[in-house]
């Protein structure tokens, strides 16, 4: 069935047969491969052999180009017996032409012409000649001789003519542009088309529903519709049964490729090579480096993408279907394919292109002995672009080959630290053994510094200072002051001095570690992560500071999370945490945690998850700390982390602490640690959560001298600060436990001045125990500041502790409604936070609600029965000791809305004030927070 057809089957029946004409006629249909012309042709020659016409057909093929007369064979084929008998036979009885084969033999070209007067004197003669650009020299000079001498008007000539690769022949050119010669073209089919030709095969509802589809994969082309469709068939064959919708849709499978090489063949042999030659480089966005990938002339190759195009196979010099991209490539010999890509590798590297593009074309071909200098620099290249773009399968390849490529050994020991910079993110475990013998090249020297940096960094994470501190020292006696190395080892005294202040061997880098200041005369912006480095140092030397948390947050915001950028994220988070912006903190660790999810950065997502759980650790959520540092233990076993063990860990035995999981705590102790661990920053975590389990468990001498040891450490390091740990309290409560209130007020009191008057957990939590050192009257004021100051600041599990206090306080007093009040509101907290242990030293009495409590004291249980769901939330608030604001705030109402529910509450239950409100309101608080 011809589908949009009609048109040009019209005109080419005007042009061979309608109206008056002088001579004979000729017809060329054109277009691209598979757009119908030969059905078209067919079809012509039937309805002219249906009109009397007698048709002579030949069919030309590239083949028998170099057979002389093979056209002209064909037609005589179709002739009379006596036209096939007595005409001239090359090599038989005909002399050769002297001007070589290609050459027509006149005597053959008088007899050709001869026969066709005698023949159209008969009846009306059309000649009909498909793929007429395959006919060989001889007879077109045949036809050409024979046609254009031919005056009768009975004379007709039809021929098909595909796309060819450069100029035609002056032979066929004569022959087809004449001045009587009609051209039809043959576009491919529209959208409409190809839904009517998918009628057919699979009716209306389903051709309606995927034509579009079928002409974006196929451009219309015939052939490859036809691909489509077979192999839609012969799935169905395969499961005759599969009655799922939807079963039209176009699914490219072998029948389709083979179509789609038929095109490309059919083409030639340029346009075979200029196909293959796109496939290789994906596109053909450049037509001179697919020209010289493919030793094809410019003017070829854009030819030969234009009749790519026209029949399907590209679309704005991609392929539309990846399927043909694919069979053209396997169609390749390994030997040629893999040619093809080292000079494609070669050709882009000419051309400053990007690394992974090189690689790719690299990685399918082990390229021969002996290896160009450029490639094993490339490979390495194209691995930190696929680490940065998280492609890293891709990078361990590109690693290996450079590897296997290299024989320079400064270059080999390159690659090697390369491999480990790219594969630490996500499985820091595979590469120690790898990292631990690079010390000795990053060492002694071997390496530039730009790579034994990062060795020496990781080692000394490792604990391993001493070479780390000459290898820096070495490193730094050869840095230019303003250099870029200069800034970055500017920036590792830093990180050193906050990291690693109390080891021997990098005492000279601490000491030299800059202020927080700029350089005097310094005028270029500083790095993000010397940004980050120096807030860090002052939050940690001097107390949370607004100016640094602007600064990070600023990093933050600028910074993307890559493996060169993680220390510089890492440190702008601890920022945020040790100056109690643990909102902030949260948002943007679980942020950073999801972006490590996704990249299975493993090794990333550990030291997230570390933070994550200091940060709810701080906040008092006991239970969310331990999941927090489990899962970051779980990511990265302990011995993967070096010294930076201690912080997890500390979390661990903290939380446990205070949840009353003693043993558990007792266990995480137990666990060996590096030694080096206690010159570090993350050694104080560890202590300082060693002497607050060793006070939990009744061993308060251990304790006391754990807190010291901390308090020491601190202030020789220079980080006494009211961001870092409270040893001063764990001490104070260990002194008040042993009955010596006057060293825990002392203690209680530094601690104050340590935090100035700015709310800070740290500040609530010592008001708390200043409160404990004082009689029982001045108590209440103390500890309801301290309660404010934590609500505040949101340290949950301490104002759960100061609420506790308060309320036997209040008990010791003889206020025991007010106790009540303030054991609930404790509990709550309590038990919301995780502080198991606590929660059961308040001693709860379970099951007792609002009416239970009535029934209990015999209050009538009517009046609460008439307030409503509202009343009964703000009155059980109002009970429990919160103010108007602070309940406004927790449901998210107005103050006036407030006033109003209590007055309608104190009516109803017929009460005048607040202190009246009965502590038989136990409504669930914490639900309604």
């Amino acid at each position: 069935m011809l589908v949009e057809r009609d048109q040009e089957t019209d005109r080419l029946m005007r042009l061979l047969f309608g109206g008056a004409r002088e001579g004979s006629r000729l017809a060329v249909i054109s277009g691209a491969v598979a757009s119908g012309k030969t059905a078209l042709l067919h079809q012509v020659t039937d309805t002219a052999g249906a009109r009397g016409v007698r048709v002579l057909n030949a069919v030309a093929s590239a083949f028998e180009q170099e057979f002389p007369y093979a056209v002209i064979e064909q037609l005589y084929q179709g002739m009379p017996a006596r036209h096939q008998d007595d005409r001239p036979r090359p090599g038989l009885g005909t002399p050769h032409s002297p001007h070589g084969p290609h050459q027509a033999d006149l005597p053959l070209l008088q007899a050709f012409h001869r026969d066709l007067d005698e023949l159209t004197a008969d009846a009306p003669l059309l000649i009909a000649i498909d793929d007429v650009q395959y006919a060989d020299l001889p007879s077109l000079r045949a036809l050409a001789y024979g046609i254009r001498r031919c005056r009768s008007e009975a004379l007709s000539v039809v021929m098909t003519r595909g796309s060819l690769t450069g100029a035609a022949t002056p032979a066929l050119d004569e022959l087809l542009h004449r001045p009587n010669v009609g051209h039809v073209r043959l576009a491919p089919l529209t959208v409409a088309g190809v839904t009517t030709l998918l009628t057919e095969e699979l009716g209306p509802a389903e051709a309606g529903r995927h034509a579009a589809a079928f002409h974006e994969l196929t451009g219309g082309n015939l052939l490859l519709l036809r691909g489509l469709l077979d192999d839609r068939f012969s799935r169905l064959t395969c499961d005759p049964f599969d009655t799922t919708p939807g079963t039209g849709t176009p699914a490219p499978g072998e029948l389709f490729r083979q179509a789609a090489l038929s095109c490309v063949y059919r083409g030639g042999p340029v346009h075979h090579r200029v196909a293959q030659g796109t496939a290789l480089l994906g596109d053909a966005s450049s037509v001179p480096l697919l020209s010289k990938l493919v030793a094809v002339e410019e003017r070829q190759v854009r030819q030969a993408l234009a009749a790519l195009t026209e029949v399907g196979i590209l679309y704005d010099a991609h392929f539309r279907s990846d399927e043909v991209r694919t069979v053209l490539l396997d169609d390749l010999p390994a030997d040629e394919l893999g040619t093809l890509h080292h000079r494609a590798a070669r050709l882009l590297h000419e051309e400053g292109a990007d690394p992974i593009d090189v690689a790719g074309h690299l990685l399918h071909h082990e390229p021969a002995e002996p290896v160009e200098e450029w490639i094993p620099a490339t490979l390495r290249d194209a691995a930190r672009h696929a680490v940065a773009a998280d492609r890293m399968e891709l990078a361990v390849n590109c690693l290996q080959m450079a590897h296997r490529c290299t024989t320079d050994e400064q270059e080999t020991l390159i690659l090697q630290v390369t491999m480990v910079e790219a594969m630490w993110p996500f499985n820091p475990l595979s590469q120690l053994r790898r990292l631990q013998s690079l010390a000795g090249p990053a060492s002694s020297g071997q390496l530039p510094p730009e790579y034994a940096i990062p060795v020496l960094l990781r080692l000394l994470m490792l604990g391993r200072t001493a070479e780390a501190a000459a290898a820096l020292g070495r490193i730094g006696r050869d840095a230019r002051p303003g250099s870029e190395l200069d800034t970055t080892l500017r920036t590792i005294d830093l990180a050193l001095a906050t990291t690693f202040p109390g080891s021997p061997e990098l005492r000279t880098f601490v000491e030299r570690a800059e202020p927080d200041g700029p350089r005097a005369g310094e005028q270029t912006p500083e790095s993000p992560r010397l940004t980050a480095s120096k807030a860090l140092r002052t939050v940690l030397c001097h107390g949370a500071c607004d100016r640094a948390v602007q600064a990070v947050e600023r990093v933050l915001e600028t910074t993307r999370l890559g493996d060169t950028t993680m220390p510089t994220v890492h440190a702008a988070l601890q920022v945020l945490i040790y100056a109690d912006r643990l909102a902030a903190a949260t948002t943007w660790c679980d942020q950073l945690i999801e972006q490590c999810e996704r990249r299975g950065a493993k090794g990333m997502l550990a030291g997230f998850h570390a933070l994550r759980a200091q940060i709810a650790l701080r906040a008092g959520r006991l239970p969310d700390a331990t999941r927090y540092a489990e899962r970051a233990l779980e990511e990265l076993p302990a011995r993967g982390w070096g010294v930076a063990v201690g912080l997890p860990l500390a979390v661990l035995v903290d939380a446990h602490t205070a949840m009353g999981h003693h043993d558990t705590a007792a266990e995480i102790l137990a666990r060996p640690v590096p030694e080096e661990m206690f010159q570090s920053r993350y050694g104080l975590h560890y202590l300082y959560a060693r002497a607050c389990h060793q006070l939990a468990t009744g061993r308060q001498h251990a304790a006391l001298t754990g807190f010291r040891a901390c308090g020491e450490k601190m202030a020789a390091w220079g980080l006494d600060s009211s961001a870092m740990l409270p040893w001063r309290l764990g001490a104070a409560e260990t002194w008040l436990t042993l009955g010596s209130q006057d060293r825990a007020a002392r203690l209680a009191k530094e601690q104050l001045e340590l935090t100035g008057d700015t709310p800070s957990r740290a500040r609530g939590a010592a008001l708390r125990l200043l409160a404990a050192t004082r009689p029982v009257g001045e108590r209440p004021a103390l500890l309801q500041q301290a309660v404010s100051v934590l609500q505040e600041t949101g340290g949950w599990y301490e104002m759960a502790r100061a609420l506790a206090d308060l309320a036997e306080t209040h008990k010791h007093l003889g206020e025991l409604d007010t106790s009540r009040l303030m054991t609930r509101r404790a509990l709550r907290l309590a038990d919301g936070c995780g502080a198991e242990e606590l929660s059961r030293s308040l001693q709860r009495t379970p099951g007792r609600s609002a009416l239970s409590e009535a029934a209990r004291t015999g209050e009538d249980t009517t009046t609460f029965s008439e307030l409503s769901d509202a009343e009964s939330r703000v009155a059980a608030l109002a009970a429990s000791g919160y103010t108007n604001r602070e309940i406004a705030a927790k449901l998210y109402i107005t103050i006036s809305t407030v006033e109003q529910h209590l007055t309608r509450v104190y009516r109803k239950i017929n009460i005048s004030q607040r202190r009246d409100l009965p502590a038989s309101l136990d409504f669930d608080v914490a639900h309604t927070a």
